[in-house]
């Protein structure tokens, strides 16, 4: 009995070992073929995955055409060049009408035409600096037209600097573009002649707007506010737009207009005639009893001081070739020596303050090239760099206030060096 026990006991004890180790040997191999239900998945994603790729047809490109809208290479000839029927030809001009005429075209522009399989499917042409026309045709053949923006805003942007050389070039260096050095000069056209009073060590302060377009700057609108040192004297320009009008004035609400120019010889008659390398400075010499003449190269631009009606345009022997204009409160003014008199110049002809009425020259009794100006009052000569006209207008006393509350704004931008602030402006009521 103990014999046949012990030998149970050990049968039993095997039978046990092993069937332990065949549920370790099950529970391991259990082990390497079990996934994660995550793992499972992209395992069976993939090959769908790969299939769709595989799968997807690729669908022909749209082929783009840029044609330069120049000379005799109008919207109808590009559109016939590419197989456009004409009546569809007009058709796409008459939805374009109303957001840009295709008879129009800016300098240089170019119209882009997308193409899909020998059809135009997209015409873009950009017409401002920042807006353009899209013509699309629809999937099922119409066309519509519509027009889209590039981002957009104006800045308000500070450029100020010292006169070295001359105006021109140092604003140029401190930022500035022609147009805002030529809408300096005609700001304070009635106050400073910039033809011959600039000197060295002057400086000068302008508070512009700029037209962004997806971030670069493009082109400058107008001056906001202005300050121009000359001589130790201080010049201010606030643009203000009110119940009485708009136009620029001085710190004390008085506008800067006035009935007569500081000179006849303005800085953009004669940069835009002669361009910055070919600049005469311009020599001014007030003659007692006589006028002032101004040394200037014949074929200078010569303006009206101010509106007026043409007293005299012809020539004698003494003046030359010359133009005298009567003007209100007994104003008149004289300009002699000209090479030529202006076209359409003549006697009893209506003038307006900054026309050009004709050119330097050295005509009549002349030792050499230049321009005499005088002025007289009720007959009387007076000196033309003594007078003190009184200023077109006024701020009125119930816009004060709000004159006042742009002034200081508009001083304390001018402070702020180089800075380029954003504004929540429409660009539709802008110069843009």
């Amino acid at each position: 009995m103990t014999e046949f026990s012990n030998r149970n006991e050990k049968k039993l004890h095997l039978r046990t070992i092993l069937i332990v180790s065949l549920a370790g040997l099950s529970f391991l191999l259990s082990l390497l073929f079990i996934v994660s239900p995550e793992a499972s998945l992209k395992r069976q994603a993939a090959p769908e995955q790969e299939n769709v790729a595989e799968d997807a047809p690729k669908g022909p490109e749209l082929i783009r055409h840029d044609f330069k809208l120049a000379g005799n290479n109008t919207f109808y000839q590009i559109m016939s060049g590419l197989n456009v029927p004409g009546p569809e030809i007009l058709e796409i001009a008459e939805k374009a009408r109303p957001i840009f005429s295709m008879r129009q075209r800016r300098k240089d522009s170019v119209l882009t035409v997308y193409t899909l399989e020998d059809a135009v499917r997209r015409i873009e042409y950009k017409f401002s600096d920042y807006e353009y026309l899209l013509i699309e045709k629809t999937p099922d053949g119409g066309i519509f037209a519509s027009k889209a923006e590039l981002p957009n805003e104006i800045r308000e942007v500070v450029v100020s600097g010292t006169i070295e050389n001359s105006l021109y070039e140092d604003a140029m260096k401190a930022g500035a573009d022609p147009q805002a050095v030529m809408a300096l000069t005609d700001i304070f056209a009635w106050d400073i002649d910039f033809t011959s009073d600039i000197r060295k060590g002057d400086s000068f302060r302008i508070l512009k707007e700029v037209l962004y377009v997806e971030g670069a700057p493009v082109r400058s609108g107008k001056i906001i506010g202005a300050e121009m040192v000359n001589g130790g004297k201080k010049y201010t320009a606030v643009y203000y737009e009110g119940n009485g009008g708009t136009g620029y004035y001085d710190g004390e609400g008085r506008s800067l207009r006035r009935s007569l120019l500081k000179t006849p010889l303005r800085y953009r008659r004669i940069s835009s005639h002669f361009t910055t390398k070919r600049y005469h400075p311009i020599l001014k010499k007030y003659r007692p009893h006589h006028g002032v003449d101004y040394a200037a190269p014949v074929g200078t631009p010569v303006e009206a001081a101010g509106s007026g009606i043409v007293k005299f345009a012809g020539r004698n022997k003494g003046y030359g070739n010359y133009v005298e204009i009567r003007h209100n409160n007994g104003y008149s003014t004289l300009y002699g020596h000209l090479s030529k008199i202006g076209k359409g110049i003549r006697t009893g002809v209506k003038v307006s303050q900054g026309d050009m009425i004709g050119y330097v020259g050295c005509t009549g009794l002349c030792s050499g090239p230049h321009l005499h100006y005088e002025v007289r009052v009720n007959g009387r000569l007076i000196n033309p760099l003594s007078i003190k006209p009184v200023p077109d207008k006024s701020i009125p006393k119930k816009e004060w206030q709000a004159f006042a509350a742009v002034r200081d704004e508009i001083s304390a931008k001018l402070l702020s060096d180089g800075t380029a602030v954003a504004m929540n402006a429409e660009i539709g009521n802008s110069p843009f």
